[in-house]
Protein backbone atom coordinates (compact mmCIF):
# COMPACT_ATOMS: atom_id res chain seq x y z
CA UNK A 1 0.00 0.00 0.00
CA UNK A 2 1.28 3.30 -0.97
CA UNK A 3 0.40 6.05 0.71
CA UNK A 4 1.08 9.84 -0.35
CA UNK A 5 1.50 13.10 2.03
CA UNK A 6 3.07 15.94 3.56
CA UNK A 7 6.09 15.15 5.58
CA UNK A 8 5.96 15.60 8.96
CA UNK A 9 9.34 16.27 11.49
CA UNK A 10 9.75 12.33 11.84
CA UNK A 11 10.38 11.60 8.13
CA UNK A 12 13.37 14.64 7.81
CA UNK A 13 15.99 12.39 8.28
CA UNK A 14 14.94 9.93 5.39
CA UNK A 15 14.39 13.09 2.98
CA UNK A 16 17.13 14.45 3.57
CA UNK A 17 19.40 11.16 3.18
CA UNK A 18 17.59 10.76 -0.31
CA UNK A 19 17.94 14.63 -0.88
CA UNK A 20 21.66 13.98 -0.10
CA UNK A 21 21.59 11.10 -2.22
CA UNK A 22 20.46 11.72 -5.44
CA UNK A 23 21.37 15.72 -5.70
CA UNK A 24 25.26 15.83 -3.93
CA UNK A 25 26.45 19.09 -5.52
CA UNK A 26 23.38 20.78 -4.42
CA UNK A 27 23.33 19.22 -0.69
CA UNK A 28 24.29 21.84 1.82
CA UNK A 29 22.65 20.40 4.57
CA UNK A 30 19.39 19.94 5.42
CA UNK A 31 18.28 19.55 8.80
CA UNK A 32 18.87 22.95 10.56
CA UNK A 33 15.99 25.17 12.15
CA UNK A 34 16.04 28.00 9.14
CA UNK A 35 15.50 25.18 6.46
CA UNK A 36 13.18 22.79 8.59
CA UNK A 37 11.19 25.96 8.90
CA UNK A 38 10.71 26.88 5.55
CA UNK A 39 10.76 24.15 3.57
CA UNK A 40 8.86 21.39 6.16
CA UNK A 41 5.31 22.65 4.73
CA UNK A 42 5.85 22.22 1.12
CA UNK A 43 7.24 18.28 1.22
CA UNK A 44 5.54 15.80 -0.34
CA UNK A 45 6.63 12.20 -0.32
CA UNK A 46 4.96 8.45 -1.42
CA UNK A 47 5.33 6.11 1.76
CA UNK A 48 5.22 2.33 1.01
CA UNK A 49 4.59 1.89 4.97
CA UNK A 50 6.79 4.10 6.91
CA UNK A 51 9.58 4.01 3.99
CA UNK A 52 10.12 6.63 1.84
CA UNK A 53 9.56 5.87 -1.27
CA UNK A 54 9.83 9.21 -3.61
CA UNK A 55 9.78 12.78 -2.58
CA UNK A 56 9.51 16.35 -3.58
CA UNK A 57 9.50 20.02 -3.07
CA UNK A 58 6.63 22.26 -3.75
CA UNK A 59 7.26 26.02 -3.69
CA UNK A 60 4.65 28.02 -4.11
CA UNK A 61 4.95 30.77 -7.23
CA UNK A 62 3.68 33.24 -9.09
CA UNK A 63 4.65 34.30 -12.59
CA UNK A 64 4.97 37.22 -15.05
CA UNK A 65 2.67 36.78 -18.24
CA UNK A 66 2.38 39.47 -20.37
CA UNK A 67 0.37 42.43 -18.62
CA UNK A 68 -0.40 39.82 -15.69
CA UNK A 69 0.25 37.28 -13.32
CA UNK A 70 -0.43 33.66 -12.47
CA UNK A 71 -0.41 31.56 -9.83
CA UNK A 72 2.02 28.19 -10.42
CA UNK A 73 3.78 25.88 -8.29
CA UNK A 74 6.84 24.76 -9.12
CA UNK A 75 8.64 21.60 -8.28
CA UNK A 76 12.33 20.41 -6.84
CA UNK A 77 13.84 18.09 -5.18
CA UNK A 78 12.44 15.26 -7.01
CA UNK A 79 13.75 11.32 -6.13
CA UNK A 80 12.49 7.87 -5.76
CA UNK A 81 14.71 5.65 -3.12
CA UNK A 82 17.60 3.70 -4.32
CA UNK A 83 15.99 0.25 -3.63
CA UNK A 84 12.99 1.44 -4.99
CA UNK A 85 13.63 2.35 -8.69
CA UNK A 86 11.88 1.91 -11.62
CA UNK A 87 8.35 1.04 -10.40
CA UNK A 88 6.40 3.76 -11.23
CA UNK A 89 6.79 5.64 -7.70
CA UNK A 90 7.53 9.17 -9.11
CA UNK A 91 4.90 9.35 -11.64
CA UNK A 92 2.19 8.41 -9.13
CA UNK A 93 3.92 10.97 -6.29
CA UNK A 94 3.22 14.08 -9.25
CA UNK A 95 0.05 12.56 -10.27
CA UNK A 96 -1.12 13.15 -6.50
CA UNK A 97 0.43 16.37 -6.28
CA UNK A 98 -1.23 17.54 -9.68
CA UNK A 99 -4.50 16.34 -8.00
CA UNK A 100 -3.63 18.26 -5.26
CA UNK A 101 -2.50 21.47 -6.57
CA UNK A 102 -5.58 21.99 -9.01
CA UNK A 103 -8.25 21.36 -5.87
CA UNK A 104 -5.92 24.80 -4.62
CA UNK A 105 -7.00 26.59 -7.88
CA UNK A 106 -3.23 26.03 -9.28
CA UNK A 107 -3.52 25.99 -12.99
CA UNK A 108 0.18 25.42 -13.46
CA UNK A 109 2.99 23.61 -12.57
CA UNK A 110 6.80 24.29 -13.74
CA UNK A 111 10.31 22.15 -12.99
CA UNK A 112 13.30 21.61 -14.05
CA UNK A 113 13.92 18.27 -15.50
CA UNK A 114 16.98 15.66 -15.01
CA UNK A 115 15.92 13.86 -18.38
CA UNK A 116 12.72 15.85 -20.46
CA UNK A 117 11.02 12.81 -22.53
CA UNK A 118 10.23 11.42 -18.58
CA UNK A 119 8.41 14.08 -17.81
CA UNK A 120 6.91 14.66 -21.24
CA UNK A 121 5.65 11.23 -20.52
CA UNK A 122 3.20 12.67 -17.96
CA UNK A 123 2.58 15.72 -20.07
CA UNK A 124 5.04 18.28 -19.47
CA UNK A 125 6.87 20.10 -22.12
CA UNK A 126 9.54 22.57 -22.55
CA UNK A 127 8.37 26.23 -22.73
CA UNK A 128 11.50 28.43 -23.07
CA UNK A 129 14.83 28.06 -24.30
CA UNK A 130 17.83 30.72 -23.30
CA UNK A 131 20.92 31.95 -25.22
CA UNK A 132 24.02 31.49 -23.48
CA UNK A 133 26.59 33.60 -24.26
CA UNK A 134 30.25 33.85 -23.56
CA UNK A 135 33.56 34.94 -24.27
CA UNK A 136 36.81 37.31 -22.95
CA UNK A 137 36.11 40.42 -21.69
CA UNK A 138 38.47 42.33 -24.51
CA UNK A 139 35.26 41.72 -26.50
CA UNK A 140 33.39 44.03 -24.20
CA UNK A 141 35.93 46.87 -24.68
CA UNK A 142 34.27 48.84 -27.58
CA UNK A 143 30.67 50.07 -25.32
CA UNK A 144 31.29 53.47 -23.66
CA UNK A 145 31.18 54.60 -20.29
CA UNK A 146 27.70 56.61 -19.61
CA UNK A 147 27.48 59.06 -17.08
CA UNK A 148 26.35 57.85 -13.61
CA UNK A 149 28.12 55.33 -11.44
CA UNK A 150 28.37 51.48 -10.25
CA UNK A 151 27.39 51.21 -6.42
CA UNK A 152 27.35 47.80 -4.58
CA UNK A 153 24.46 46.16 -4.00
CA UNK A 154 23.12 44.12 -1.51
CA UNK A 155 19.77 42.72 0.83
CA UNK A 156 18.64 46.79 1.66
CA UNK A 157 18.28 47.45 -1.88
CA UNK A 158 16.15 44.64 -2.74
CA UNK A 159 13.13 46.68 -3.83
CA UNK A 160 15.24 48.70 -6.12
CA UNK A 161 16.31 45.45 -7.87
CA UNK A 162 12.79 44.53 -8.17
CA UNK A 163 11.83 47.20 -9.64
CA UNK A 164 14.97 46.86 -12.61
CA UNK A 165 14.00 43.07 -12.99
CA UNK A 166 10.05 43.39 -13.56
CA UNK A 167 10.62 46.54 -15.84
CA UNK A 168 13.35 44.92 -18.02
CA UNK A 169 11.30 41.82 -17.78
CA UNK A 170 7.61 43.24 -18.60
CA UNK A 171 5.51 41.55 -21.27
CA UNK A 172 7.74 38.05 -21.37
CA UNK A 173 6.09 34.70 -20.09
CA UNK A 174 7.99 32.77 -17.47
CA UNK A 175 9.82 35.14 -14.66
CA UNK A 176 9.43 34.23 -11.20
CA UNK A 177 7.52 37.34 -9.64
CA UNK A 178 9.95 37.54 -6.21
CA UNK A 179 9.04 38.39 -2.66
CA UNK A 180 12.01 39.87 -0.52
CA UNK A 181 13.18 35.87 0.89
CA UNK A 182 13.54 34.87 -2.82
CA UNK A 183 15.85 37.77 -3.95
CA UNK A 184 17.99 37.18 -0.57
CA UNK A 185 17.85 33.42 -0.04
CA UNK A 186 17.89 32.36 -4.10
CA UNK A 187 19.00 35.53 -5.93
CA UNK A 188 21.68 37.60 -4.04
CA UNK A 189 23.12 34.61 -2.21
CA UNK A 190 24.77 31.25 -2.68
CA UNK A 191 22.66 28.06 -1.85
CA UNK A 192 25.47 28.29 1.06
CA UNK A 193 24.36 31.54 2.10
CA UNK A 194 27.53 33.42 0.58
CA UNK A 195 26.96 36.43 -1.03
CA UNK A 196 27.16 37.07 -4.77
CA UNK A 197 29.14 39.92 -6.18
CA UNK A 198 26.19 42.87 -6.97
CA UNK A 199 26.07 46.50 -8.10
CA UNK A 200 23.69 48.70 -9.46
CA UNK A 201 24.15 51.29 -12.05
CA UNK A 202 22.53 54.43 -11.44
CA UNK A 203 22.42 57.66 -14.07
CA UNK A 204 23.82 61.03 -13.09
CA UNK A 205 20.03 61.72 -11.94
CA UNK A 206 20.61 58.70 -9.12
CA UNK A 207 18.20 56.59 -11.00
CA UNK A 208 19.08 53.04 -10.88
CA UNK A 209 18.77 51.74 -14.71
CA UNK A 210 20.87 48.69 -14.67
CA UNK A 211 22.33 46.18 -12.18
CA UNK A 212 24.57 42.67 -12.38
CA UNK A 213 24.93 39.77 -9.85
CA UNK A 214 28.31 37.42 -10.62
CA UNK A 215 31.04 35.13 -9.03
CA UNK A 216 34.77 34.48 -9.80
CA UNK A 217 34.69 30.55 -9.49
CA UNK A 218 38.54 29.66 -10.55
CA UNK A 219 42.11 30.54 -10.16
CA UNK A 220 44.58 31.65 -12.02
CA UNK A 221 44.26 31.83 -15.65
CA UNK A 222 41.08 29.90 -15.45
CA UNK A 223 39.41 32.61 -13.58
CA UNK A 224 35.40 33.51 -15.30
CA UNK A 225 33.11 35.77 -14.52
CA UNK A 226 29.68 33.95 -14.28
CA UNK A 227 26.37 35.78 -14.28
CA UNK A 228 23.57 35.51 -11.99
CA UNK A 229 21.91 38.06 -13.74
CA UNK A 230 23.14 41.01 -16.39
CA UNK A 231 19.68 43.55 -16.57
CA UNK A 232 19.13 46.31 -17.90
CA UNK A 233 16.04 49.09 -18.32
CA UNK A 234 17.50 50.29 -21.56
CA UNK A 235 19.55 50.40 -24.49
CA UNK A 236 21.95 52.57 -22.58
CA UNK A 237 22.45 50.92 -19.32
CA UNK A 238 22.63 47.71 -20.90
CA UNK A 239 25.63 49.18 -22.64
CA UNK A 240 27.28 50.23 -19.18
CA UNK A 241 26.66 46.36 -18.03
CA UNK A 242 29.05 45.73 -20.78
CA UNK A 243 31.40 48.26 -19.96
CA UNK A 244 31.76 47.10 -16.36
CA UNK A 245 32.86 43.58 -17.69
CA UNK A 246 35.90 45.29 -20.19
CA UNK A 247 36.84 46.72 -16.96
CA UNK A 248 38.18 43.31 -15.59
CA UNK A 249 40.31 42.21 -18.51
CA UNK A 250 43.06 41.68 -16.38
CA UNK A 251 41.69 39.97 -13.54
CA UNK A 252 39.50 36.93 -15.53
CA UNK A 253 39.53 35.22 -18.71
CA UNK A 254 36.40 34.25 -19.51
CA UNK A 255 32.42 36.04 -19.43
CA UNK A 256 29.28 34.21 -19.31
CA UNK A 257 25.64 35.11 -19.23
CA UNK A 258 22.47 34.14 -20.19
CA UNK A 259 19.67 36.07 -22.33
CA UNK A 260 16.19 35.24 -23.69
CA UNK A 261 15.89 33.47 -26.56
CA UNK A 262 15.22 36.72 -28.63
CA UNK A 263 17.61 39.19 -27.56
CA UNK A 264 19.94 39.77 -30.34
CA UNK A 265 22.97 40.32 -28.00
CA UNK A 266 25.35 39.82 -30.61
CA UNK A 267 23.86 42.40 -33.14
CA UNK A 268 26.10 44.72 -30.52
CA UNK A 269 29.41 43.09 -30.72
CA UNK A 270 31.87 44.23 -33.14
CA UNK A 271 33.51 40.48 -33.09
CA UNK A 272 30.16 38.36 -31.99
CA UNK A 273 30.69 36.11 -28.44
CA UNK A 274 30.15 32.36 -28.69
CA UNK A 275 26.79 31.71 -28.35
CA UNK A 276 24.94 28.22 -27.74
CA UNK A 277 20.84 27.99 -27.10
CA UNK A 278 19.94 25.76 -24.56
CA UNK A 279 16.59 24.20 -23.21
CA UNK A 280 15.55 25.04 -20.39
CA UNK A 281 12.41 24.94 -17.66
CA UNK A 282 9.11 22.21 -18.59
CA UNK A 283 5.52 23.68 -18.14
CA UNK A 284 2.43 21.53 -17.64
CA UNK A 285 -0.83 22.59 -17.87
CA UNK A 286 -2.82 21.35 -14.67
CA UNK A 287 -6.10 22.48 -15.33
CA UNK A 288 -6.49 24.14 -18.82
CA UNK A 289 -10.05 26.00 -18.52
CA UNK A 290 -8.35 27.51 -15.15
CA UNK A 291 -5.31 28.39 -17.05
CA UNK A 292 -6.87 29.73 -19.65
CA UNK A 293 -9.05 32.68 -17.90
CA UNK A 294 -6.44 33.29 -15.70
CA UNK A 295 -3.78 34.46 -18.73
CA UNK A 296 -3.97 37.96 -19.48
CA UNK A 297 -4.41 38.20 -23.03
CA UNK A 298 -3.93 41.32 -25.94
CA UNK A 299 -6.66 43.59 -24.96
CA UNK A 300 -7.62 43.66 -28.41
CA UNK A 301 -8.23 40.08 -29.19
CA UNK A 302 -11.50 39.24 -29.83
CA UNK A 303 -13.46 36.16 -31.08
CA UNK A 304 -14.28 32.52 -30.32
CA UNK A 305 -12.54 29.25 -31.54
CA UNK A 306 -12.96 25.70 -30.61
CA UNK A 307 -10.36 23.79 -29.22
CA UNK A 308 -9.80 20.03 -28.83
CA UNK A 309 -6.94 18.84 -26.06
CA UNK A 310 -5.53 15.24 -25.83
CA UNK A 311 -4.33 14.84 -22.32
CA UNK A 312 -3.62 10.85 -21.73
CA UNK A 313 -3.00 12.17 -17.84
CA UNK A 314 -5.45 14.17 -16.49
CA UNK A 315 -8.63 13.19 -17.58
CA UNK A 316 -10.65 16.45 -16.76
CA UNK A 317 -8.36 18.24 -19.69
CA UNK A 318 -9.17 15.62 -22.25
CA UNK A 319 -12.16 17.26 -24.23
CA UNK A 320 -13.01 19.96 -26.39
CA UNK A 321 -12.71 23.77 -24.96
CA UNK A 322 -15.17 27.05 -26.64
CA UNK A 323 -12.71 29.47 -26.04
CA UNK A 324 -14.49 33.06 -26.43
CA UNK A 325 -11.92 36.19 -26.04
CA UNK A 326 -13.08 39.51 -24.71
CA UNK A 327 -11.49 42.93 -23.47
CA UNK A 328 -7.85 40.61 -22.54
CA UNK A 329 -9.98 38.02 -20.89
CA UNK A 330 -10.48 34.30 -21.94
CA UNK A 331 -13.80 32.74 -20.77
CA UNK A 332 -13.81 28.79 -21.39
CA UNK A 333 -17.06 26.50 -21.89
CA UNK A 334 -16.56 22.49 -21.52
CA UNK A 335 -18.21 20.45 -24.61
CA UNK A 336 -18.06 17.03 -25.66
CA UNK A 337 -15.47 15.18 -26.46
CA UNK A 338 -16.92 14.78 -29.44
CA UNK A 339 -17.74 17.81 -30.10
CA UNK A 340 -16.35 19.80 -33.73
CA UNK A 341 -13.05 21.78 -33.05
CA UNK A 342 -11.90 24.67 -34.75
CA UNK A 343 -8.08 23.61 -33.61
CA UNK A 344 -6.79 20.00 -32.24
CA UNK A 345 -3.77 19.53 -30.34
CA UNK A 346 -1.57 17.58 -27.09
CA UNK A 347 -1.52 19.14 -24.13
CA UNK A 348 2.05 19.71 -24.72
CA UNK A 349 2.00 21.20 -27.19
CA UNK A 350 -0.96 23.62 -25.78
CA UNK A 351 1.85 24.34 -22.96
CA UNK A 352 4.25 25.29 -25.27
CA UNK A 353 1.58 28.08 -27.37
CA UNK A 354 0.38 29.41 -23.57
CA UNK A 355 4.05 30.36 -22.86
CA UNK A 356 4.87 31.82 -25.96
CA UNK A 357 7.42 28.97 -26.90
CA UNK A 358 5.65 27.91 -30.01
CA UNK A 359 4.00 30.28 -32.35
CA UNK A 360 0.32 28.35 -33.30
CA UNK A 361 1.21 28.82 -37.17
CA UNK A 362 4.38 27.12 -36.53
CA UNK A 363 2.73 24.68 -34.39
CA UNK A 364 0.50 23.84 -37.38
CA UNK A 365 3.43 24.30 -39.66
CA UNK A 366 5.10 21.42 -38.01
CA UNK A 367 2.27 18.93 -37.56
CA UNK A 368 1.61 19.42 -34.04
CA UNK A 369 -1.51 21.37 -34.00
CA UNK A 370 -3.98 20.80 -36.41
CA UNK A 371 -6.26 23.63 -37.64
CA UNK A 372 -9.93 22.90 -39.38
CA UNK A 373 -9.64 26.72 -40.80
CA UNK A 374 -7.38 29.95 -41.46
CA UNK A 375 -9.83 32.05 -39.38
CA UNK A 376 -9.54 30.19 -35.86
CA UNK A 377 -5.20 30.09 -36.48
CA UNK A 378 -5.00 33.88 -36.72
CA UNK A 379 -7.32 34.17 -33.72
CA UNK A 380 -4.96 32.23 -31.23
CA UNK A 381 -2.11 33.81 -33.16
CA UNK A 382 -3.37 37.23 -32.42
CA UNK A 383 -4.18 35.94 -28.52
CA UNK A 384 -0.65 33.81 -28.17
CA UNK A 385 1.28 36.83 -29.08
CA UNK A 386 4.18 38.69 -27.27
CA UNK A 387 7.77 38.14 -26.43
CA UNK A 388 9.33 34.79 -25.95
CA UNK A 389 9.41 33.16 -22.60
CA UNK A 390 12.28 33.26 -20.52
CA UNK A 391 13.06 32.73 -16.45
CA UNK A 392 16.73 33.41 -14.91
CA UNK A 393 15.85 31.63 -11.69
CA UNK A 394 16.23 28.03 -10.93
CA UNK A 395 15.05 25.25 -8.23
Amino acid sequence: MLTYRPLTEQDLEQFAALEQYAFPANYAGYVSSEVHTNRLARLRGLFSGDTLAAQLEVIPLRIQAGAGEIPAAGIGAVASAPALRRRGHVALLLRHLADELRAQGVPLAILYPFKPSFYRRYGWAIFFERRMYSGPPERFASFPAAPGAWQPGGDEHIAEFDRIYRGALRGRFGPIVRDTAWWRDRVLHTSHKRPHNAYIWRDAQGQGRAYLIYHLPGDGDQRRMEFRELVALDPTARAQLFHFIAGHQNQVQRVRFRAPADAPVNLLFPDPLECSVEPDFMLRLLDVPAALEAYPFPPGVSGRLTLAVTDTWIAENHTVFALEFVAGRCEVTRLPPDAPADLRCEVTTLAQIYSRYLRPRTAAAFGVLEASGREALDLAERAFAGLAPFSSDFF
